[in-house]
């Protein structure tokens, strides 16, 4: 309790309200730079985010810094940021400059020394990444670029990857997306104008007797079927309907 008893309640609101302020705003300047996970970031967006955090987080730690102080600098960043994905955007020097050119690591099945040694990879660095790929051994790979943000993207050689509805002669129509067509017990307005208004779900949920606000969710999968699941609290069953009309 003495911890608390030496700050005074006014100062504990101005600090709470200030870091509240911060969050809301460091989420909006972090949204406008683009959607995307740290993994995605390239260098420049990267170094972005960690000073933009850092200039928020010493705003809230020290009530001594006036607010302005930090929303200044973070603004000032969002626009640097916007400035340098625009330069990379149209001047493609500018971009390799900036974020560097994707390197080819292995090459039919054999790594690339010499661009590893450029990269500071080493073999372990490699196996790592294609395991993550699910790929075990290196001579299965056609191709490994390492891309700018780090990330690694495998072309398996012919023998070795897996084979597609063209490979196996199989019928190429366009498959529709999944979608959300009931999410707890109610339908989403979407969901009407893609052909699944109530009276058509509940009627599919009628038939195994089965009421409205059972339901956990409702997807309309690729092949036009219907999975339904209920609550847990009503047997988390799962049901499956033609989605035929």
């Amino acid at each position: 309790m003495l911890f608390f008893d030496s700050a005074h309640p006014i100062d504990m609101l101005n600090l709470f309200l200030r870091t509240v302020f911060l969050y809301l705003f460091l989420l909006l300047i972090l949204r406008l730079t683009g959607k995307r996970q740290v993994a995605d970031l390239e260098p420049f967006d990267l170094i972005v985010t960690l000073v933009i955090a850092d200039v928020g987080s010493n705003a809230i730690s020290d009530t001594n810094i006036p607010l302005v102080y930090s929303i200044v600098p973070i603004i000032g960043l969002y626009l640097v940021q916007q400035a340098m994905a625009k330069l990379c955007l149209k001047f493609d020097r500018f971009r390799h400059l900036i974020c560097g050119t994707p390197q080819l690591l292995i090459r039919n099945g054999a790594l690339q020394e010499r661009v590893m040694r450029q990269t500071n990879y080493t073999v372990n660095d490699v196996i790592d990444h294609l395991r993550e790929k699910d790929v075990f051994n290196i001579d299965e790979v056609a191709d490994a670029i390492l891309e700018t943000n780090g990330s690694m993207s495998v072309r398996l050689k012919p023998a070795h990857a897996q084979p597609t509805k063209a490979d196996l002669g199989l019928p190429l129509e366009e498959e529709r997306s999944p979608r959300l067509v009931m999410l707890e017990g109610k339908v989403p307005k979407a969901a009407s104008k893609a052909g699944w208004d109530e009276k058509r779900l509940f009627g599919c949920l009628k038939q195994k007797g089965v009421a409205p606000e059972q339901v956990l969710f409702a997807q309309e999968s690729s092949d036009g079927t219907l999975l339904v699941q209920l609550f847990e609290k009503h047997g988390a069953k799962t049901y499956r309907f033609d989605g035929s009309k």
